[in-house]
Protein backbone atom coordinates (compact mmCIF):
# COMPACT_ATOMS: atom_id res chain seq x y z
CA UNK A 1 0.00 0.00 0.00
CA UNK A 2 2.86 2.37 0.78
CA UNK A 3 4.48 1.66 -2.58
CA UNK A 4 1.18 2.31 -4.36
CA UNK A 5 0.55 5.50 -2.39
CA UNK A 6 4.03 6.83 -3.16
CA UNK A 7 3.59 6.03 -6.85
CA UNK A 8 0.22 7.78 -6.99
CA UNK A 9 1.62 10.85 -5.22
CA UNK A 10 5.08 10.96 -6.84
CA UNK A 11 6.60 14.40 -6.69
CA UNK A 12 4.18 15.57 -4.00
CA UNK A 13 4.25 13.12 -1.06
CA UNK A 14 6.60 10.31 -0.12
CA UNK A 15 6.12 7.98 2.84
CA UNK A 16 9.35 6.60 4.28
CA UNK A 17 9.17 3.75 6.81
CA UNK A 18 11.66 3.25 9.61
CA UNK A 19 11.34 -0.44 10.49
CA UNK A 20 11.89 -1.61 14.05
CA UNK A 21 11.38 -5.30 14.74
CA UNK A 22 12.22 -5.24 18.45
CA UNK A 23 8.89 -4.40 20.13
CA UNK A 24 10.29 -3.13 23.41
CA UNK A 25 13.02 -1.12 21.71
CA UNK A 26 10.31 0.47 19.57
CA UNK A 27 8.16 1.32 22.61
CA UNK A 28 11.16 2.85 24.38
CA UNK A 29 12.08 4.87 21.31
CA UNK A 30 8.56 6.27 20.91
CA UNK A 31 8.45 7.29 24.57
CA UNK A 32 11.81 9.03 24.21
CA UNK A 33 10.73 10.86 21.06
CA UNK A 34 7.50 12.01 22.69
CA UNK A 35 9.40 13.21 25.75
CA UNK A 36 11.89 15.18 23.68
CA UNK A 37 9.14 16.62 21.49
CA UNK A 38 10.35 14.94 18.32
CA UNK A 39 7.15 12.97 17.63
CA UNK A 40 7.17 11.00 14.36
CA UNK A 41 4.85 12.17 11.60
CA UNK A 42 3.01 8.86 12.05
CA UNK A 43 3.59 6.17 14.63
CA UNK A 44 1.83 3.08 15.94
CA UNK A 45 1.00 2.72 19.64
CA UNK A 46 0.08 -0.60 21.21
CA UNK A 47 -1.44 0.48 24.49
CA UNK A 48 1.64 1.58 26.42
CA UNK A 49 0.62 5.23 26.54
CA UNK A 50 -1.40 7.73 28.56
CA UNK A 51 -4.17 9.12 26.39
CA UNK A 52 -4.89 12.18 28.56
CA UNK A 53 -1.23 13.06 28.95
CA UNK A 54 -0.49 12.64 25.25
CA UNK A 55 -3.52 14.76 24.35
CA UNK A 56 -2.65 17.47 26.86
CA UNK A 57 0.96 17.62 25.64
CA UNK A 58 -0.04 19.50 22.49
CA UNK A 59 2.46 17.43 20.51
CA UNK A 60 -0.09 15.36 18.59
CA UNK A 61 -2.43 16.05 15.70
CA UNK A 62 -6.18 16.07 16.37
CA UNK A 63 -8.10 13.61 14.17
CA UNK A 64 -11.55 14.77 15.37
CA UNK A 65 -12.17 17.45 12.70
CA UNK A 66 -11.36 15.02 9.90
CA UNK A 67 -13.63 12.29 11.28
CA UNK A 68 -16.42 14.83 11.71
CA UNK A 69 -16.03 15.81 8.05
CA UNK A 70 -17.38 12.46 6.83
CA UNK A 71 -14.39 10.16 7.30
CA UNK A 72 -15.84 8.90 10.58
CA UNK A 73 -18.57 7.03 8.69
CA UNK A 74 -15.95 4.45 7.71
CA UNK A 75 -15.38 3.51 11.36
CA UNK A 76 -17.36 1.55 13.93
CA UNK A 77 -19.85 3.56 15.95
CA UNK A 78 -18.35 4.98 19.14
CA UNK A 79 -14.89 3.53 18.45
CA UNK A 80 -13.13 6.76 19.44
CA UNK A 81 -15.14 7.62 22.56
CA UNK A 82 -12.67 6.20 25.13
CA UNK A 83 -9.81 8.11 23.47
CA UNK A 84 -11.48 11.47 23.00
CA UNK A 85 -10.39 14.08 25.57
CA UNK A 86 -12.11 17.47 25.66
CA UNK A 87 -13.26 16.95 22.09
CA UNK A 88 -9.79 16.07 20.79
CA UNK A 89 -8.84 12.70 19.35
CA UNK A 90 -5.06 12.49 19.26
CA UNK A 91 -4.93 8.69 19.55
CA UNK A 92 -6.80 7.02 16.67
CA UNK A 93 -7.89 3.43 17.49
CA UNK A 94 -7.02 1.39 14.43
CA UNK A 95 -6.35 -2.33 14.83
CA UNK A 96 -9.05 -3.97 16.91
CA UNK A 97 -10.16 -7.24 18.41
CA UNK A 98 -13.69 -8.40 19.11
CA UNK A 99 -14.82 -11.33 21.21
CA UNK A 100 -17.71 -13.35 19.77
CA UNK A 101 -18.66 -16.77 21.13
CA UNK A 102 -17.40 -19.77 19.18
CA UNK A 103 -19.32 -22.92 19.94
CA UNK A 104 -19.07 -26.63 19.15
CA UNK A 105 -22.14 -27.46 17.09
CA UNK A 106 -21.83 -31.21 17.75
CA UNK A 107 -21.95 -30.75 21.52
CA UNK A 108 -24.90 -28.39 21.27
CA UNK A 109 -26.75 -30.82 18.97
CA UNK A 110 -26.14 -33.70 21.38
CA UNK A 111 -27.63 -31.53 24.12
CA UNK A 112 -30.71 -30.69 22.04
CA UNK A 113 -29.71 -27.32 20.57
CA UNK A 114 -29.59 -26.61 16.85
CA UNK A 115 -28.68 -22.93 17.33
CA UNK A 116 -27.08 -20.72 19.94
CA UNK A 117 -29.46 -18.98 22.41
CA UNK A 118 -30.09 -15.30 21.79
CA UNK A 119 -30.60 -14.28 25.43
CA UNK A 120 -28.71 -14.90 28.66
CA UNK A 121 -31.47 -16.74 30.50
CA UNK A 122 -31.67 -19.37 27.77
CA UNK A 123 -27.88 -19.55 27.50
CA UNK A 124 -27.53 -20.27 31.20
CA UNK A 125 -30.18 -22.99 30.94
CA UNK A 126 -28.22 -24.45 28.04
CA UNK A 127 -25.06 -24.36 30.15
CA UNK A 128 -26.82 -26.40 32.85
CA UNK A 129 -27.88 -28.97 30.26
CA UNK A 130 -24.40 -29.18 28.76
CA UNK A 131 -22.82 -29.73 32.16
CA UNK A 132 -25.39 -32.38 33.03
CA UNK A 133 -24.46 -34.19 29.80
CA UNK A 134 -20.86 -34.44 30.98
CA UNK A 135 -19.34 -31.57 29.01
CA UNK A 136 -17.91 -28.25 30.15
CA UNK A 137 -20.23 -25.45 29.10
CA UNK A 138 -17.46 -22.87 28.71
CA UNK A 139 -13.90 -22.20 29.81
CA UNK A 140 -13.14 -20.08 32.86
CA UNK A 141 -9.79 -19.33 34.47
CA UNK A 142 -8.82 -17.57 37.68
CA UNK A 143 -5.15 -18.47 37.24
CA UNK A 144 -2.56 -16.42 35.34
CA UNK A 145 -4.25 -13.15 34.33
CA UNK A 146 -7.82 -14.51 34.51
CA UNK A 147 -8.18 -13.70 30.81
CA UNK A 148 -11.15 -15.91 29.90
CA UNK A 149 -13.13 -14.89 32.97
CA UNK A 150 -12.26 -11.25 32.33
CA UNK A 151 -13.73 -11.54 28.85
CA UNK A 152 -16.85 -13.30 30.09
CA UNK A 153 -17.31 -10.64 32.76
CA UNK A 154 -16.97 -7.92 30.12
CA UNK A 155 -19.60 -9.52 27.89
CA UNK A 156 -22.04 -9.97 30.77
CA UNK A 157 -21.61 -6.36 31.93
CA UNK A 158 -22.12 -5.16 28.37
CA UNK A 159 -25.28 -7.24 27.95
CA UNK A 160 -26.75 -5.93 31.21
CA UNK A 161 -25.62 -2.33 31.34
CA UNK A 162 -24.59 -1.50 27.79
CA UNK A 163 -21.99 1.14 27.04
CA UNK A 164 -23.39 3.28 29.84
CA UNK A 165 -22.17 0.85 32.51
CA UNK A 166 -18.56 1.11 31.35
CA UNK A 167 -18.84 4.90 31.34
CA UNK A 168 -20.33 4.94 34.86
CA UNK A 169 -17.61 2.75 36.35
CA UNK A 170 -17.82 0.06 39.00
CA UNK A 171 -20.57 1.89 40.87
CA UNK A 172 -23.00 0.90 38.11
CA UNK A 173 -25.21 -1.96 39.37
CA UNK A 174 -24.49 -3.95 36.19
CA UNK A 175 -21.09 -4.91 37.60
CA UNK A 176 -22.55 -6.59 40.69
CA UNK A 177 -25.27 -8.33 38.69
CA UNK A 178 -22.69 -9.54 36.16
CA UNK A 179 -20.51 -10.88 38.99
CA UNK A 180 -23.44 -12.99 40.20
CA UNK A 181 -23.74 -14.55 36.75
CA UNK A 182 -19.98 -15.07 36.44
CA UNK A 183 -20.03 -16.87 39.80
CA UNK A 184 -22.83 -19.13 38.53
CA UNK A 185 -20.87 -19.89 35.36
CA UNK A 186 -18.07 -21.40 37.43
CA UNK A 187 -20.54 -24.21 38.24
CA UNK A 188 -20.67 -25.12 34.55
CA UNK A 189 -16.98 -24.98 33.63
CA UNK A 190 -14.26 -27.62 34.03
CA UNK A 191 -12.84 -28.79 37.36
CA UNK A 192 -9.78 -26.84 38.44
CA UNK A 193 -10.75 -23.61 36.70
CA UNK A 194 -9.82 -21.60 39.80
CA UNK A 195 -6.15 -22.36 39.22
CA UNK A 196 -6.37 -22.79 35.45
CA UNK A 197 -4.62 -20.77 32.78
CA UNK A 198 -5.06 -20.18 29.08
CA UNK A 199 -3.57 -23.56 28.16
CA UNK A 200 -6.28 -25.33 30.15
CA UNK A 201 -9.11 -23.31 28.60
CA UNK A 202 -7.72 -23.83 25.10
CA UNK A 203 -6.98 -27.50 25.63
CA UNK A 204 -10.46 -28.39 26.80
CA UNK A 205 -12.00 -26.76 23.75
CA UNK A 206 -9.52 -28.36 21.36
CA UNK A 207 -10.22 -31.84 22.77
CA UNK A 208 -13.99 -31.27 22.31
CA UNK A 209 -14.85 -31.42 26.02
CA UNK A 210 -15.91 -27.74 26.22
CA UNK A 211 -18.85 -26.36 24.26
CA UNK A 212 -18.20 -22.60 24.08
CA UNK A 213 -14.93 -20.74 23.54
CA UNK A 214 -14.25 -17.04 24.03
CA UNK A 215 -11.17 -15.27 22.71
CA UNK A 216 -10.00 -12.75 20.12
CA UNK A 217 -9.45 -13.05 16.36
CA UNK A 218 -5.79 -13.98 16.80
CA UNK A 219 -6.99 -17.47 17.81
CA UNK A 220 -8.90 -18.11 14.56
CA UNK A 221 -5.97 -19.83 12.88
CA UNK A 222 -6.03 -22.48 15.60
CA UNK A 223 -9.47 -23.65 14.50
CA UNK A 224 -7.92 -24.63 11.18
CA UNK A 225 -4.73 -26.31 12.41
CA UNK A 226 -4.30 -29.95 11.48
CA UNK A 227 -2.74 -30.50 14.91
CA UNK A 228 -6.11 -29.66 16.49
CA UNK A 229 -8.09 -32.03 14.27
CA UNK A 230 -9.76 -35.14 15.70
CA UNK A 231 -9.98 -38.16 13.39
CA UNK A 232 -9.20 -35.84 10.50
CA UNK A 233 -12.00 -33.39 11.34
CA UNK A 234 -10.80 -29.82 11.81
CA UNK A 235 -12.04 -27.94 14.84
CA UNK A 236 -13.42 -25.30 12.46
CA UNK A 237 -15.64 -27.93 10.83
CA UNK A 238 -17.62 -28.44 14.05
CA UNK A 239 -17.73 -24.78 15.12
CA UNK A 240 -19.98 -21.81 14.54
CA UNK A 241 -19.94 -18.21 15.79
CA UNK A 242 -22.52 -16.24 17.79
CA UNK A 243 -22.74 -12.66 18.97
CA UNK A 244 -23.11 -11.89 22.66
CA UNK A 245 -26.71 -12.76 23.68
CA UNK A 246 -29.00 -10.02 24.94
CA UNK A 247 -30.03 -9.74 28.57
CA UNK A 248 -33.77 -9.43 29.26
CA UNK A 249 -34.29 -5.86 30.41
CA UNK A 250 -30.65 -5.04 29.68
CA UNK A 251 -29.19 -2.14 27.74
CA UNK A 252 -26.57 -3.91 25.67
CA UNK A 253 -28.39 -4.96 22.50
CA UNK A 254 -26.32 -4.39 19.37
CA UNK A 255 -23.05 -3.70 21.18
CA UNK A 256 -19.70 -5.43 20.79
CA UNK A 257 -16.90 -5.73 23.35
CA UNK A 258 -13.57 -4.81 21.81
CA UNK A 259 -9.90 -4.35 22.55
CA UNK A 260 -7.47 -2.00 20.87
CA UNK A 261 -4.50 -3.85 19.44
CA UNK A 262 -2.95 -0.80 17.84
CA UNK A 263 -3.59 2.93 17.50
CA UNK A 264 -2.18 5.61 15.23
CA UNK A 265 -0.74 8.91 16.44
CA UNK A 266 0.71 11.76 14.40
CA UNK A 267 2.92 14.72 15.23
CA UNK A 268 1.18 18.06 15.30
CA UNK A 269 2.22 19.86 12.13
CA UNK A 270 2.98 23.56 11.69
CA UNK A 271 2.74 23.22 7.93
CA UNK A 272 -0.89 22.72 6.73
CA UNK A 273 0.35 20.98 3.58
CA UNK A 274 2.31 18.47 5.66
CA UNK A 275 -0.74 17.79 7.83
CA UNK A 276 -2.88 17.31 4.73
CA UNK A 277 -0.33 14.81 3.39
CA UNK A 278 -0.37 12.81 6.63
CA UNK A 279 -4.16 12.70 6.68
CA UNK A 280 -4.28 11.71 3.01
CA UNK A 281 -2.02 8.75 3.68
CA UNK A 282 -3.96 7.54 6.72
CA UNK A 283 -7.24 7.83 4.82
CA UNK A 284 -5.61 5.88 1.98
CA UNK A 285 -4.57 2.92 4.12
CA UNK A 286 -7.86 2.93 6.05
CA UNK A 287 -10.01 2.70 2.92
CA UNK A 288 -12.45 -0.20 3.59
CA UNK A 289 -11.35 -2.17 0.52
CA UNK A 290 -7.68 -1.86 1.44
CA UNK A 291 -8.50 -2.80 5.02
CA UNK A 292 -10.24 -5.94 3.73
CA UNK A 293 -7.06 -6.88 1.85
CA UNK A 294 -4.93 -6.03 4.88
CA UNK A 295 -7.08 -8.23 7.11
CA UNK A 296 -6.85 -11.11 4.64
CA UNK A 297 -3.08 -10.83 4.50
CA UNK A 298 -2.45 -10.44 8.23
CA UNK A 299 -5.43 -11.94 10.04
CA UNK A 300 -5.88 -8.66 11.92
CA UNK A 301 -9.18 -6.85 12.49
CA UNK A 302 -9.77 -3.12 12.35
CA UNK A 303 -12.14 -0.45 13.64
CA UNK A 304 -12.82 0.47 10.02
CA UNK A 305 -16.08 -1.08 8.79
CA UNK A 306 -15.24 -3.49 6.00
CA UNK A 307 -16.46 -6.67 4.37
CA UNK A 308 -14.20 -9.63 4.91
CA UNK A 309 -12.60 -11.00 1.78
CA UNK A 310 -14.32 -14.15 0.46
CA UNK A 311 -10.84 -15.65 0.38
CA UNK A 312 -10.51 -15.58 4.16
CA UNK A 313 -11.74 -18.30 6.49
CA UNK A 314 -15.44 -18.73 7.26
CA UNK A 315 -14.88 -18.03 10.96
CA UNK A 316 -12.92 -14.86 10.19
CA UNK A 317 -15.74 -13.71 7.91
CA UNK A 318 -18.26 -14.24 10.70
CA UNK A 319 -16.09 -12.28 13.15
CA UNK A 320 -15.90 -9.42 10.64
CA UNK A 321 -19.67 -9.49 10.07
CA UNK A 322 -20.37 -9.18 13.80
CA UNK A 323 -17.93 -6.27 14.02
CA UNK A 324 -19.44 -4.55 10.99
CA UNK A 325 -23.02 -4.95 12.28
CA UNK A 326 -22.23 -3.49 15.72
CA UNK A 327 -24.28 -0.47 16.73
CA UNK A 328 -21.59 0.54 19.21
CA UNK A 329 -18.35 -0.75 20.70
CA UNK A 330 -16.93 -0.70 24.19
CA UNK A 331 -13.57 -1.81 25.54
CA UNK A 332 -13.37 -4.88 27.78
CA UNK A 333 -13.01 -4.19 31.50
CA UNK A 334 -9.21 -4.48 31.49
CA UNK A 335 -9.10 -1.80 28.81
CA UNK A 336 -11.68 0.37 30.57
CA UNK A 337 -10.19 0.55 34.05
CA UNK A 338 -6.69 1.35 35.39
CA UNK A 339 -4.00 -1.32 35.50
CA UNK A 340 -4.79 -2.03 39.15
CA UNK A 341 -8.07 -3.59 38.00
CA UNK A 342 -6.42 -6.19 35.75
CA UNK A 343 -3.76 -6.88 38.39
CA UNK A 344 -6.37 -7.58 41.06
CA UNK A 345 -8.88 -9.41 38.86
CA UNK A 346 -7.47 -12.98 39.14
CA UNK A 347 -7.47 -12.88 42.96
CA UNK A 348 -10.94 -11.35 43.05
CA UNK A 349 -12.47 -13.86 40.65
CA UNK A 350 -10.81 -16.72 42.50
CA UNK A 351 -12.38 -15.56 45.78
CA UNK A 352 -15.72 -15.14 44.01
CA UNK A 353 -15.63 -18.64 42.51
CA UNK A 354 -14.67 -20.17 45.88
CA UNK A 355 -17.54 -18.37 47.60
CA UNK A 356 -15.18 -16.43 49.87
CA UNK A 357 -16.82 -13.19 48.74
CA UNK A 358 -20.16 -12.40 47.15
CA UNK A 359 -20.77 -10.36 44.00
CA UNK A 360 -20.72 -7.06 45.87
CA UNK A 361 -17.51 -8.07 47.62
CA UNK A 362 -15.97 -8.91 44.24
CA UNK A 363 -16.70 -5.44 42.87
CA UNK A 364 -15.58 -3.82 46.14
CA UNK A 365 -12.26 -5.68 45.99
CA UNK A 366 -11.61 -4.40 42.48
CA UNK A 367 -12.58 -0.85 43.38
CA UNK A 368 -10.36 -0.90 46.47
CA UNK A 369 -7.41 -2.00 44.34
CA UNK A 370 -8.00 0.93 41.99
CA UNK A 371 -8.38 3.39 44.87
CA UNK A 372 -5.22 2.17 46.61
CA UNK A 373 -3.18 2.53 43.43
CA UNK A 374 -4.36 6.07 42.75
Amino acid sequence: MIEDFNAENAGAIKVVVEEQTDYQAYRDKIRTLVTTGDVPDICILDGTYDVEAYTASGKFMDFAPYLADGWGKDFAEGFADPYTVDGQLCILPFESAIFPLVYNTEILAECGYDSFPTNYADMLEMFKTIKAKGYNAMGQMAGENGWSSMLWYSLIVQAIGGKEAFENGLSDPAFVQAAEILQEMYSYTFDGAISAGAGDVNGHFIDRSTAVYLNGPWWIKNFYKEDNAVDGVLLADVCDVAANPVFDGGKGAGGVVTAIQGALACAKQDDPAKEAAVVKFIKYISDPQRISEWSLDSGAMFFVKYEASPDTTVIAQKFAKIASDAKYTTLHVNGTFPTAFSTEFPAAVSALALGEIDAQGFVDQLQTAIDNAA
